[in-house]
């Protein structure tokens, strides 16, 4: 019922990036596709200090978390 983009897994951490339902929307554009391709590229190379920076900073949200 739902898609969603999952974009790189940097360190431990997995980035989920977007979710819709297959109701509102069919797919994503070929331009979202790209952005969400050069994103996945910069999550890939951060390392997990960048990682946890932008977890501090809210820029990124924990959405679970197994400890």
């Amino acid at each position: 019922m739902h898609r969603s983009i999952i974009l790189a897994k940097a360190g431990k951490y997995w980035i989920y990036a977007y979710l819709y339902a297959k109701k509102d929307r069919e797919n994503i554009t070929p331009n979202e596709l790209t952005a969400f391709k050069k994103l996945a590229k910069d999550y890939a190379s951060a390392g997990e200090d960048r990682i946890a920076a932008l977890l501090r900073n809210t820029e990124l949200l924990e959405i679970c978390h197994d400890d």
